[in-house]
């Protein structure tokens, strides 16, 4: 009798045992499952070009209330002429928008500025130049500027903001010609028209309203 309660003893262990082993190797498949999908989702947004900008963005906005405070660099750095000269016929667009080449090659043809004499006293020009040179596109810590602009530019020299490739064709994805033609937008180059906050260098399509 006591040697089968012993038997009986031993084999509840083993069973106990086996039970146990079983258990953490599907606990251990379960997680290393979840640990699976979780780097295949992770993957997806590690190099994405819009990228977890939109928490980075809301970060460094320094929303307080309605106000925002500058996103971009230059913007504080702006001397009052950048904004008369360049803000007085259209958006002061921010330095971070166009590497150096661009501004430089903009900057040394105001008499013919897309069609109208930009012109300017020289040492004006000098001083609007170096702004946008020292915060250009390349040299800004932004991902708009790294990832978005500099990345789509390859070896050609776009004075136009709005035909920098990445930038032209987020938008003709997702705003028809029939949009541009409001009254209230008008033309593509009119970033304030929809991204309200632009003044302040934030163009997260968070912030977007569309003019009806």
């Amino acid at each position: 009798m006591k040697n089968n309660w012993i038997i009986t003893f031993i084999f509840v262990c083993i069973f106990a045992g086996n039970s146990a082993g079983i258990v953490l190797a599907n606990e251990g498949d379960d997680d290393a499952k979840k640990s699976k999908r979780g780097s295949w989702f992770s993957s997806l947004f590690e190099d994405d070009d819009d990228d977890d900008e939109h928490g980075e963005r809301r970060r460094s906005s320094g929303k307080q209330g309605s106000k925002m405070s500058p996103v971009l660099a230059s913007i504080s750095a702006a001397p009052p002429e950048f904004e008369i000269e360049c803000g007085s016929c259209h958006m002061a667009y921010q330095p971070e928008l166009l590497p150096a080449v661009s501004w430089e090659k903009i900057m040394s043809g105001l008499e013919d500025h897309f069609g109208e004499d930009a012109a300017i006293d020289a040492q004006t020009q000098q001083l609007i130049t170096s702004h946008l040179v020292s915060f250009s596109a390349e040299k800004s810590d932004s991902r708009l500027s790294r990832r978005k602009i500099m990345r789509s530019l390859g070896n050609k020299v776009y004075l136009r903001i709005s035909e920098i490739p990445k930038l032209k064709r987020e938008h003709s994805e997702h705003i028809s010609t029939s949009v541009l033609k409001r009254p209230a937008i008008r033309s593509i180059a009119n970033c304030a028209a929809c991204h309200i906050p632009a003044a302040q260098g934030e163009y997260d399509e968070d912030y977007v309203r569309i003019p009806r």
